[in-house]
């Protein structure tokens, strides 16, 4: 079965690992395998280490301060005529910046290995800036990301494992690194801190890692027979290739956002880094009161027609996309007006002086919290000068501190852009839905150049794929790094329509939440690169950066951030049409998938009406976790739930000889079941993606009940007390939001882990299930894995190519769940045996959901990588 049915199963939900490296030349095998050798002295087994401090990761590796010498880069040196990318500033000064995308129908071996140099080279040059070893290792003072030596390996480990997942390479290059360096964080929340104090390799050791990564990728792209395959697009494996240079370009631009929020003595201007706009130069001191007008553009708001606005890019594009991008959605904008401009330092500075960071009258609820948590006052990249009060300001780019340019764009986060236009709205007396508004997915397209939405022109439509970052400039667009800084609002070419920076200069925040266009499909290279964020708590970003090079800059891109982060993004305003003055968002009536209820605007369903279905799922999960024995009319063998999987999982484990000490439950909703878990284990940490379950399960852990109600007949409701289980130990129970899909590798190793009634709920069920096993899984070797599901799945939670069985291959037989997920485990996991836990969701007093949950144990044997 393993070998069969459980091949088969595997490529149905994108896990085939077809390990055969394709043929290169031996020359270059042997060079490869010499490299390899270098790595000898480095660690291949175990977990990363959570320590004291971060500090013990100090004192390793010297020469990191001033320029660096050459043996600092690992692909060609940009002190090399070779450099693609290399360009003279007006001063005569040598910078890189970035290429233009290849055309992937037509693409050359040079052309490619020209892109990925540049890209490589950009990314060494950016992180010449640290200065010593601490900025590589130190926590960002938010703690929501991890250090920079991260994102230092990250993008060479994500080449590793998508040419791995691709067939172009066979095994790992280093299966620790590619471990502890293959997932980012995408904090759930503002607070939700991690201690980052974790064991990390030296910067030399990584950068040893990053000269092999480097020369098996340029082997691959000269030598493989691979790429004769790249005129197929995302079929090809090549695809893998492009695929890790366009994410190696989107963590050119976060870490270049790390490092603006580093303290200054940690960082330096590197050298062949494009130089900071020639206006900088010109800002006045601190001590000067800016006049709009003078110092930054009065501000005006535009006509734009409206029009039906088609979104997505055709799969026939010869240019890289991620998977979010393809699909299409129309959508009719009715007119309206946009500013001219984005919003300006000098008009937020505005906003600041009339006390708007403290008036919460201009805040959205989620805003103000976020405000009053981090106790913000002006912008954070705005460097105060003096007392508060006074208003003066400088500002941090990457590298410097410099007067303030206050024709530049206000770079803030969308809680910040949402309270201004609150505050512009409350200013002019508008009201309701007449207020003024953030850009939209929609009206973004509708303010564009009129070449950029006319497909007749090819390739030629987008940008993207003709010009470099100077190219990009004389455009209009300060896009691809041609410049290294934010420039003013007014002073590149404007958009046919009359409105400037549509594309480049900042990203602008959009009031749509990122979700899937109809026709979405993941990728098997990367299948959890969009879905995990469908989940009503990530906005769009559109247009572009400085910084924003490749498919970053396309006319296709669609990025998201939280609300909270910040990125070089800015905003606009838009005023509705005053005879349809309805939002319209990309995400409205979205059908999926996305994560957990609906998260999206829905044309028909009132904000009031998804709140109450929210809170009795919560309140029906309460129940089934706490007081499923209360219930007079449901069946019996349904009754107490939570103690049934814990006593089931402590059976187990004793007839295993596993000892209980740490266990986590992966999606743990209210937390009635790790409760009962804490009478066998020393300590249970329940995950769950719900802030409404995270919030009921901490509820319970610190007052030791919950209230709530459910109906009994009719209009007629029932009160419940749930109550903390009988024997449990809170003190042994730690509740987290956050995705699972997503754990962060400080979360340490368990005894066993259980995943109770939420795989088949999950955007992208085999990357869980990845996780915990493997050499460096999450079950510790010997561990065990408790997986119940009843297989109930719908392509609102899960795309169809990622279900976990419940499929008829074209062709084939019926692959079911039980087989498909024994096989999917079968290569870390030995299957130790099965039951059934009957579940019944009770709708009223005598109406209930019942499902039989199909439940696998397996225990954890890992294999090599």
């Amino acid at each position: 079965m393993c070998m069969t049915v459980g091949w088969r199963c595997l490529e149905q939900v994108g896990m085939a690992f077809r390990f055969a490296l394709n043929s290169v030349r031996q020359t270059h095998r042997l060079h490869i395998h010499r490299s390899l050798s270098t790595l000898a002295a480095l660690k291949t087994h175990g977990h990363q280490a959570v320590v004291d401090s971060w500090e013990c990761n100090l004192g390793r590796t010297s020469n990191l301060t001033g320029a660096r010498d050459d043996s600092w880069w690992t692909g060609i040196a940009p002190t090399s005529a070779a450099c693609p990318g290399l360009n003279l500033s007006v001063e005569g000064k040598p910078y890189v910046t970035a290429l233009a995308q290849p055309n992937l129908a037509s693409a050359t071996r040079q052309g490619v290995r020209e892109y990925f140099d540049n890209i490589w080279t950009m990314t060494e040059v950016l992180f010449s800036s640290l200065q010593g070893e601490e900025p590589f290792y130190r926590p960002p003072y938010h703690n929501l990301r991890h250090p920079m030596i991260f994102y230092y390996a990250h993008t060479a480990s994500v080449y590793v494992n998508k040419m791995r997942v691709a067939g172009l390479i066979q095994g790992p290059v280093n299966p620790v690194y590619e471990h502890i360096f293959e997932t980012g964080v995408d904090e759930m929340q503002w607070d939700d801190l991690s201690k980052n104090h974790m064991s990390w390799p030296s910067v030399e050791e990584v950068r040893e890692y990053r000269r092999v990564v480097y020369d098996l990728i340029v082997d691959l792209i000269e030598n493989s027979p691979e790429f004769e395959t790249m005129d197929k697009l995302e079929k090809s494996p090549f695809w893998s290739i492009v695929m890790g240079t366009e994410h190696e370009k989107i963590h050119l631009e976060t870490s270049s956002v790390l490092m603006r929020e580093l303290p200054l003595n940690f960082v330096r201007t590197p050298e062949y880094f494009p130089p900071i706009h020639a206006s900088a130069s010109l800002a006045p001191p601190p001590d000067y009161v800016p006049q709009a007008g003078v110092d930054y553009p009065k501000n005006e708001m535009v006509d734009v027609q409206g029009g039906s606005i088609a979104i997505g890019k055709p799969r026939n594009f010869p240019s890289y996309g991620w998977d979010n991008e393809y699909g299409s959605k129309n959508i009719t904008v009715s007119d309206f007006k946009a500013s001219k401009y984005m919003i300006s330092n000098g008009e937020f500075l505005e906003f600041v002086k009339s006390g708007g960071y403290l008036s919460k009258e201009h805040w959205e609820t989620q805003g103000w919290e976020w405000r009053c948590y981090r106790n913000t006052k002006w912008p954070t990249y705005w460097v105060p000068v003096g007392p508060s009060g006074f208003h003066q300001y400088r500002l941090r780019t990457v590298f410097e501190v410099i007067d303030m340019p206050w024709s530049w764009p206000a770079i803030v986060n969308y809680h910040e852009a949402k309270a201004f236009a609150n505050w512009k709205s409350e200013q002019e007396g508008k009201q309701g839905d007449r207020k003024y508004h953030l850009t939209t997915e929609a009206t973004h397209h509708a303010m564009r150049d009129a070449s950029l939405r006319n497909p007749a022109l090819g390739i030629e439509q987008d940008p993207s794929m003709t010009c470099d970052g100077p190219a990009m400039l004389s455009r209009g667009m300060n896009l691809n790094l041609g410049c290294g800084s934010e420039t003013p609002v007014d002073a590149l070419l404007a958009s046919s329509t009359g409105i400037h920076d549509v594309m480049g200069n900042a990203w602008e925040w959009c009031e749509d939440h990122f979700s899937a266009l109809p026709g979405f499909k993941v990728h098997p290279y990367y299948n959890d690169f969009s879905i995990p964020c469908f989940d009503g708590e990530h906005n769009i970003i559109m247009g572009g950066s400085f910084v924003s090079c490749g498919d970053e800059a396309s006319i296709f891109s669609r990025f998201h951030f939280r609300p909270h982060f910040y990125q070089h993004a800015g905003f606009r305003l838009v005023e509705p049409n005053p005879q349809n003055p309805t939002l319209i968002t990309s995400c409205m009536d979205n059908q999926g998938p996305f994560a957990g209820v609906n998260p999206f605007r829905s044309s028909n369903a009132s904000g009031s009406n998804r709140a109450y279905e929210q809170t009795k799922l919560v309140n029906q999960f309460v129940h089934l976790h706490y007081n499923s024995d209360k219930d007079l009319y449901s069946p019996p063998e349904t009754k107490n739930y939570s103690k049934k999987v814990a006593d089931f999982v402590k059976g187990t484990a004793d007839e295993q000889g596993v000892t209980l000490e740490r266990v986590l439950d992966a999606g743990c909703g209210p937390g009635g079941v790790s409760f009962e878990l804490s009478r066998h284990a020393n300590r249970v940490l329940g995950l769950d993606i719900s802030k409404d379950f995270i919030e009921a399960a901490r509820k319970m852990k610190a007052y030791g009940k919950f209230d709530y109600s459910l109906a009994q007949q009719g209009e007629v409701a029932q009160h419940f007390v749930a109550e903390l289980p009988s024997g449990a130990d809170a003190n042994r129970v730690e509740f987290k939001q956050t995705d699972i899909l997503c754990i962060s590798p400080d979360t340490g190793v368990f005894d066993a882990a259980v995943v109770a009634n939420v795989v088949d709920r999950l955007l992208a069920p085999a990357s869980l299930l990845g996780r915990l096993g493997g050499p460096l899984g999450l079950i510790k070797p010997g561990g065990l894995l408790f997986v119940s599901t009843p297989f109930s799945w719908e392509e609102q939670f899960t795309p169809k190519e990622l279900w976990i069985g419940g499929i008829v291959p074209e062709g084939g037989s019926a692959q079911l769940g039980r087989e498909c997920l024994q096989a999917l485990l079968c290569d870390q996991f030995e299957f130790v045996g099965e039951t059934e836990i009957p579940i019944a969701l009770r709708d009223h007093e005598r109406r209930f959901e019942y499902v039989s949950s199909y439940m696998g144990v397996f225990k954890h044997v890992p294999k090599n990588a």
